[in-house]
């Protein structure tokens, strides 16, 4: 009622458009709540198949492609794997928290390899928080001490939650987490949610006492400068630096990279790009993936001197857990059926 009569051709037009409406909603949309339910508590699993995705000949990606300014930026993030194919779509905002909104949003689409079709839209924040954790933890599960009894976490968000969560499965002697975060109160909340097993430390001004302990040491901040200093670390230590992950981050000081025994990648396109490499000062850097480490480490000596880990996250990464999240969901929806 009041709507301008339509044409035949018009009406012809809305047709149109109401059948491209019902084709879009009928592709499987698999929301944020749901992805978390799916994946929840499922670290071995998600290890598992980022590891394998590593090593699996199929798989083919290309470095992410960034667009944005100073203070944000979206990311595309397209990769193959087996009989699928993949892009995510995420944007990176540092600054949300203070408006109570989450820092990372996007979607992943999941197509078929073979004929194109979209078999799922999913939404990844919780996606991308599994596999960046679940990454780390294949990195110290090579890289790290034999021995590993104390963690130190700097920047306690999320995502050193999850962390802690993954290396829990792969290290189960963690008696001692040091947590560092210039917010006093994200300090607490991730304290809170650590097992009363677990001794932990807190800091709030000095990192170097966080970490001259840690057999692990993870830093995921947004900082643009470095601050973890070489001389402050144990000296077999390994080390996830995972908040560099865009031109300008950078969370270690020169002499880390200088000083390390090996140095890892999980691309290194990607990471001379835009993670702790592109500040690298040497014409020729020894530098590893993890792919190699993966399928070469018992040939290798990782556990001696400082290891670094330069996690920039990579789309393998993504279609590895997508893929796992799709199978689950459909295998309840066979259960609830």
């Amino acid at each position: 009622q009041g709507c301008p009569r339509l044409d035949p051709r018009g009406q012809k037009k809305l047709a149109s458009f109401a059948k491209t409406c019902y084709s879009i909603f009928t592709v499987n949309v698999i929301s944020e709540d749901r992805v978390a339910e799916l994946l929840d508590g499922k670290w071995s699993l998600s290890i598992k198949v980022i590891e394998d995705a590593f090593l699996d000949h199929s798989a083919e990606m290309v470095p992410k492609v960034y667009l944005g300014r100073t203070g944000y930026d979206f990311r595309a993030m397209p990769a193959a794997l087996d009989g699928t194919v993949a892009v995510k779509w995420i944007g990176v905002f540092p600054n949300n928290p203070k408006a109570g909104l989450p820092t990372t949003t996007g979607v992943l689409i999941l197509s078929d390899r073979e004929n194109g079709e979209t078999l799922a839209v999913m939404e990844c924040r919780t996606l991308t928080a599994y596999r960046t954790a679940a990454t780390s933890a294949i990195a110290a599960k090579y890289c790290a001490p034999k021995e590993v009894n104390e963690l130190a976490f700097i920047g306690c968000g999320l995502q050193a939650y999850y962390h802690f969560l993954a290396y829990q499965k792969v290290f189960p002697n963690i008696k001692r987490v040091s947590l560092f975060d210039k917010n006093e109160e994200a300090v607490d909340k991730l304290s809170n949610k650590l097992p009363n097993n677990i001794n932990k430390f807190k800091y709030v001004e000095n990192v170097q006492e966080a970490v001259r302990k840690a057999d692990i040491i993870t830093t995921l901040t947004p900082s643009t400068e470095g601050y973890l200093d070489i001389l402050h670390v144990a000296n077999n230590c390994h080390i996830n630096a995972v908040g560099a992950d865009a031109i300008g981050k950078r969370e270690l000081m020169t002499n880390v990279i200088d000083g390390a025994a090996n140095i890892i990648c999980d691309d290194p396109v990607q990471a001379f790009h835009s993670g702790e490499l592109q500040y690298n000062e040497w014409p020729y850097l020894d530098v590893v993936s993890l792919r190699h480490v993966i399928k070469n480490h018992k040939t290798m000596q990782l556990d001696a001197g400082v290891s670094v880990f330069d996690s920039t996250g990579v789309a393998i990464e993504d279609i590895a857990v997508a893929r796992l999240v799709y199978n689950l969901n459909y295998q309840y929806q066979l259960l609830d059926d």
